[in-house]
Order: C-alpha cells, then structure tokens, then sequence
C-alpha cells in the first residue's frame, strides 16, 4: 500500500476536545486514511483562556510518549469562571414573575448552580490541559483520558479542582545524519524489445473478438456459453446463465470449470464437476460438488491490429514512427521515477537506521491494524483460500506491522527534516500541484482547484507537500551513484519503495 495514502493532521482535533466532567474520557483519533505525526497546520483556535491562578502541573513522563499530568487549579479560577457563566445566564434568563435578565442571581444560584459548576470544571479541565500542552510544548495525538473528576461537584467550593490527565504525544525522534548521504540509485536502459513490448500491449487493447466457424477454444479465446450448476439435484443462486461471456484463462470460474472448457468447439456440449472448498464464501455450497452441463455457443477469438499508420492514429499518434518515440518516452520517464523512488527509499533506509525513536504504543497498534486490515483486503480480492490466509496470518501481522514501523519513523525523520531545513508550503506549491493533477486526470483546472480548496484535501496535499519539500532536501544534498540493473530488478526494488 501506499505510504503516500496515509497521512493528514489528528492532533488539532485533539487538542481542542473539552471534557465531560464526571466521566472517563478516552477520545482515539482517526486513522481511517491520513495520518501526521508532528506537523503543524495552521488552524484557527479559541482564544487563551486567562486563569486568575496558573494550574499548578505534576508531569511525569512514562515513556514510549505516553504522560500521566496531575492538575491543580486554584478555587479563584472556578470562582471567576462561574461568576461570567452566571452572568451571561441572568442576561437571557426567563424566569416566572420576572422580566428577561431581570432574574434575581440568588435565586439563579438556587436553581442552576450545579449546572454552572459543572460548565466552569468542564471549561477549567480543557483550559488547564491547553496550558499545559503549551507550555510543555507537546503535541498530543487525541484528547486525554481524565481521572478524579468522579465526586468533583461535591466538593467544598474552597478547594481546589484536582485531576489527572493522561495522553499520548506524537513520535519524536534524535534525527540521525540526512545531508551528504552516499545512495545508490538502481537505473536501466531502454531497449528496442521494452518498445516492442509496449506496442503489442497497446495493440492487444484495441484487439477485437471475432467469430470462429470452427477450431479449438484456447487460452484466451472467448467463449459465449450457456451453463447449468446442480448441488444433489437442485438447482442454485448463480449457477446458471445463458449466453455468458467468458475468457478463458481469465480464471474468473473454477479450475474445473475453465478445464472444462479448452478445446471445445461451437455447438458442442460437455460437464464437469466443481468441488466448492470448505472456507467457501457461500456456506450453502462450501464442501459440495456441483455438477454442470455447459454448451458453447459460439467461438471468438482475438484479432490484434496491425503495427501500422492507421492504428498508430488510433493509439494518438501520427504514425508507428511518432507512436515508437512516444512510447519510448512514456518508458524513459516512468523507469527514471522509478528509479528516483529506488533512491529515494535508500536514502530514507539511511536515516531511519541512524535515527532514534520514541513512538506511541497506540499508534503503532492502531496504523499495524489498519496495515493488516488492508492486507487481509487484498488476499480476498486475490481469492486466497481464508484456510491459506489462517496458516499465514502471524507472519501477515508481523510483516504488517513493520511497515507501520516503517510508515511512521518516515513520516517523522520527514517533519523533523522540514522542520530542520524551515520548509514550507506556498501558494505556488499547490499551483504545480493543481497543475500535476490536471495533467494526471485531465479534469479542468476549475474542478481541481476547487477540491484543492475544501480543508480537508487542502491539509492532506499540504502534508504531502512538505513531506516531498523535505525529501528533495534530502536528494539534493546526497551524493547519488548509479547502478545499472536489470528490468525485473528495478521492478523489485521500485515494488519495495512505495511512494
């Protein structure tokens, strides 16, 4: 999966979470699709609030960016705070016998006094925990879990409101060496038979299927079949159609199914028996044998255009000569990004080697189970049998779990890197990144610039932005070796460099 997928700001929403007093708060934070570990966005906030004492803070860190903070407020504060709340409440306040804001305050006391108490330690818990976080400069990934608010309301009016806040800070790091880095870049040439390669794929994609009076279904003919499916005599959902398309070797049908298949002909007739697994998804079918009668209708099979002037128009060139160059240059440029993606990752290897970390048990867990989560995803597209998938699931979780490890210290070498170097995202930055997009898409610069402009995507390509900002500095500054490879090396290495 793609790093560059995962990545986009938790911690402002965090920290701006206010606290339900007389409750255990225990707020996570969304890692559903972006995640940032440690990069500020700009953001607007609630003024400072302005305490008459200063809270008086116990930290103690716990390691692993995990913080148990017991909290002190001074009884002025509450005072205060309850003194504006009432205030603003005799101002709208309807009462029976009395004009609007004309209530009297004892009798407002009387009656929403417990309210009023409740609002004021529930503005002083998450104004305390702002100033705390200021002040000790943290960057907390969610909203405190909150303990010893249980019996606050009960307690004399002359006391001072005490808490304890637990949280957990973005990873931080002692980054290692990054400039005047010695990376190997893996590159290729392109041959003359990569051209040639290119050019059949493209003219097998224009391809049409045409009608066979006779011969043999092979490999990937198409065949238009009717079939019938019957578990113990009786017919079942989906084991029937008529007139139904098929490639074969497509491997879209059972193996039986398709076996079946190969070397028939137009008008014939035959059967065969599938054995539905165990685990199959189907718990109706799982462990059965069906029986099926298939007749094929008709035979096609695929006709490749010609390598000629006349398809190259087709294709979106001018002739097989423009058609050669352009491929040619489609190589070139997606070989050398792979290449650049090669080095990249070398460079990114180097510093998280000499790099030491501190990062939340949370979020490693909580990006180890989205990783493992999508894995799982992609082995059921795949159709691997869940039997397979249960024998390999310990090695999935570990292997899952190191690219979280890896997912993460990269994103927080790249932070300390922008931070580092004073990187930053301009105007301009998002102008080339509109302008990519376009080219990419072919949407009309309006659209693009317009989704740009929601806060959301603007944050996400922010964060990619710097991250890339940060990289390029990195690039810049080592000093690149070329190494040729092979293609099928190149592949591999590019395949283990997501982007």
């Amino acid at each position: 999966m793609s790093d560059q997928e995962k990545d986009d700001s938790t911690q402002d929403a965090a920290t701006t979470e206010t606290a339900d007093t007389g409750h255990e708060h225990d707020h996570g934070h969304d890692h559903g699709h972006h995640h940032d570990h440690g990069h500020d966005h700009d953001h607007d906030h609630e003024a400072e609030f302005e305490f008459v004492e200063a809270p008086v803070f116990e930290v103690e860190y716990k390691g692993e960016c995990a913080y148990e903070v017991k909290a002190t407020v001074a009884p002025a504060n509450e005072k205060k705070q309850k003194s504006e709340l009432l205030d603003k409440l005799q101002e709208d306040a309807e009462l029976p016998g009395f004009r609007r804001g004309r209530a009297p305050r004892g009798l407002l006391e009387k009656k929403f006094g417990k309210a009023v108490r409740g609002d004021a330690t529930e503005k002083l818990v998450s104004a305390a925990f702002q100033k705390l976080i200021k002040d000790q400069k943290l960057k907390p990934i969610q909203a405190p879990q909150i303990d010893g608010l249980e019996d606050v309301l009960d307690r004399p009016e002359d006391q001072p409101l005490t808490f304890t806040l637990k949280f957990e800070v973005a990873p931080r790091c002692e980054l290692g060496k990054y400039r005047g880095l010695a990376v190997e870049r893996p590159v290729r040439k392109i041959s003359e038979e990569d051209i040639e390669n290119v050019l059949l794929h493209t003219r097998e994609r224009f391809a049409l299927y045409e009608p066979l009076a006779d011969g043999e279904a092979q490999d990937g003919d198409q065949v238009i079949i009717d079939f019938k499916g019957m578990v113990d005599g009786v017919e079942f959902a989906g084991g029937s159609a008529e007139s139904y398309p098929y490639i074969l070797g497509s491997k879209r049908f059972f193996p039986e199914f398709e076996a079946a298949l190969v070397g028939m002909k137009p008008g014939a007739e035959t059967t065969c028996v599938v054995n539905f697994p165990e685990d199959y998804s189907n718990a109706q079918l799982a462990g059965k044998a069906a029986n099926f009668t298939i007749k094929v209708s008709e035979l096609k099979r695929k006709q490749v255009p010609a390598l000629d002037d006349e398809f190259a128009k087709m294709a979106g060139a001018e002739s097989v000569a423009a058609l050669r160059e352009k491929v040619a240059g489609d190589l070139s440029k997606r070989t050398e990004a792979d290449s650049q993606q090669a080095a990249e990752y070398h460079a990114l290897t180097q510093i998280i080697g000499d790099t030491s970390f501190e990062m939340p048990k949370s979020l490693i867990d909580e990006v180890s189970k989205e990783y493992y989560e999508q894995e799982l995803k992609r082995l059921r597209e795949l159709r691997v049998p869940g039997s397979e998938v249960e024998k390999m699931d310990e090695e999935i979780k570990a292997r899952t779990r190191e690219d979280a490890l890896r997912y993460i210290k990269t994103f927080v070498v790249l932070n300390e890197i922008g931070e580092a170097e004073g990187v930053e995202v301009t105007d301009e930055d998002f102008e080339k990144e509109a302008e990519a997009i376009v080219s990419r898409t072919g949407m009309g610069m309006e659209v693009v610039n317009r989704y740009l402009q929601q806060e959301d995507q603007r944050d996400e390509y922010a964060t990619r932005i710097y991250r890339q900002k940060a990289l390029a500095v990195v690039m810049q500054h080592a000093i690149v070796t070329d190494k040729e490879v092979t293609e099928e090396e190149l592949q591999k290495e590019a395949a283990n460099a997501p982007a």
